[in-house]
C-alpha cells in the first residue's frame, strides 16, 4: 500500500501539499490540487491511511556518517551522540537504519540505499567532514529532511546540532591565562566547522590578551596528529607553557609524546583538551578539558527532526550545545625553569 511519502514524490510536492490536498485544506493552487488526488487515486491512497502533517507518523529515520578509521560505535565522540539518538528513537519506538557515505571530497559517490527507502521519513547527516555539496546532492535525491550534527556552514538550509566551539576554547584558554600562562600554542586540525570555530575562539582570546597565538596544524584529529603537534611546537616554540588541543584524542597523543620526550605534565607543560571523553579522566594526570554533552546533542537531533517533520515549513534552526571546563590534573603554573629542546636533549644521550 502506498503512503504519503510515495504520493509526494510521484507529484513533485512536499508532504504537507498532499496532507492539506487529502484534508481539504486552502493554501493549494488547483493545478497542483488536482495533480496531487489523481496521484492519490492512480496508487490507491487514501487520507485515512495516514495522520494530518501536525501529527505524522514516524517509524524509521536514518543515520548517516562518513567513513571512520573505527566503527562509529568505536569512536569516542559520535558513538555517545548515536547512544543519545538511539534512546530516544527506543522510547518512540522508531527503527533507525544506518548507512555510510560514500564521498570524495564534495563529491557524491553514491547514493545511500537508505535515501530512497519511502519508510524513512528523515535523516540524521552526523559528522564535521562532511561538505555543503555533498549534503545538497543528498537532498536531491529525497523528500525526506535533514538534521546536522556537529557540522554547520554559512546560510545553512538544513537544521543543526552544535557544540559552543567559541565558549569552550575561551574558557580554556581564558583558564590558562588565569594561571599565569602567556605562551599558549593551540594543536589545530581539519577545516571543519567546529575545529575551525575553535581555532577562531583561541585566536580572539590571544588577542584581546595582546599574547601572540601560536597554531599548528595537523590534518586530523588522532592521537598521531597530538604527538605531532607537541613535536611542532617544541620545534617552533620550545618556550611554549601551556597547549590547548582541538579535542581529548590530540591531548592524548600529546600527552604521551609529552611523556616520551622526559617532560613532566603539568610541571613542565600545562594541557587543555577538549570533548570530555571517558578516557582523559584515566590518563595520568587527568586531562583538563572542556565537556560536551554528546548524548544530549543525540537526543536534541531526534526532537529537531521529528519537530522538522511535523513543520515542514518552519523556520531553519540551529540549537548550540552548552560547553563547561572540567578541571583536572594537568594544569599547573608555567614552569620557572628552562627545558631542554628534544634535539638538545637527545644529543646529550648520545
Amino acid at each position: 500500500m502506498a503512503n504519503i511519502r510515495q504520493v509526494a514524490s510521484e507529484a513533485g510536492v512536499s508532504i504537507t501539499t498532499v496532507s492539506r490536498v487529502l484534508n481539504n485544506k486552502p493554501g493549494v493552487g488547483e493545478e497542483t490540487r488536482q495533480r496531487v488526488l489523481a496521484v492519490a487515486q492512480e496508487l490507491r491512497y487514501h487520507s485515512s491511511n495516514h495522520l494530518p502533517a501536525s501529527h505524522p507518523q514516524v517509524t524509521h529515520l536514518g543515520f548517516l556518517n562518513p567513513t571512520f578509521p573505527q566503527e562509529i560505535t568505536s569512536n569516542a565522540f559520535y558513538a555517545d551522540v548515536l547512544h543519545g539518538v538511539e534512546q530516544i528513537c527506543r522510547e518512540l519506538h522508531i527503527n533507525l537504519s544506518f548507512n555510510t557515505l560514500n564521498y570524495a571530497g564534495s563529491q557524491l559517490r553514491a547514493v545511500p540505499s537508505s535515501i530512497k527507502d519511502n519508510n524513512i521519513s528523515g535523516f540524521f547527516v552526523v559528522g564535521g567532514r562532511i561538505r555543503q555539496e555533498v549534503i545538497a546532492a543528498l537532498e536531491a535525491s529525497t523528500l525526506s529532511p535533514f538534521v546536522l550534527v556537529d557540522n554547520y556552514f554559512p546560510e545553512c538550509g538544513w537544521d543543526a546540532v552544535m557544540v559552543d566551539n567559541l565558549r569552550g576554547i575561551r574558557l580554556s584558554t581564558e583558564y590558562l591565562i588565569s594561571r599565569g600562562h602567556r605562551h599558549i600554542a593551540l594543536i589545530g586540525g581539519p577545516n571543519h566547522a567546529s575545529i575551525v570555530e575553535r581555532r577562531l575562539g583561541y585566536q580572539e582570546t590571544m588577542q584581546r590578551h595582546q599574547l601572540t597565538p601560536l597554531i599548528v596544524t595537523p590534518p586530523y584529529l588522532s592521537y598521531e596528529d597530538g604527538e605531532w603537534g607537541v613535536t611542532e611546537i617544541l620545534r617552533q616554540a620550545p618556550h611554549t607553557t601551556a597547549i590547548v588541543c582541538s579535542n581529548d584524542e590530540q591531548a592524548v597523543g600529546a600527552l604521551r609524546t609529552l611523556r616520551e620526550l622526559g617532560y613532566s605534565v603539568p610541571k613542565d607543560f600545562s594541557l587543555v583538551g577538549f570533548d570530555n571523553i571517558n578516557m582523559v579522566q584515566f590518563t595520568n594526570p587527568p586531562i583538563t578539558t572542556v565537556c560536551v554533552d554528546r548524548v544530549t546533542m543525540g537526543q536534541v537531533a531526534v526532537q529537531l527532526l521529528l519537530d522538522r517533520i511535523k513543520f515542514p515549513d518552519r523556520p531553519v534552526m540551529k540549537v548550540t550545545m552548552g560547553v563547561k571546563l572540567i578541571e583536572r590534573a594537568s594544569v599547573t603554573t608555567p614552569r620557572a625553569h628552562e627545558i631542554v629542546a628534544p634535539a638538545l636533549k637527545e644529543e646529550k644521550t648520545s
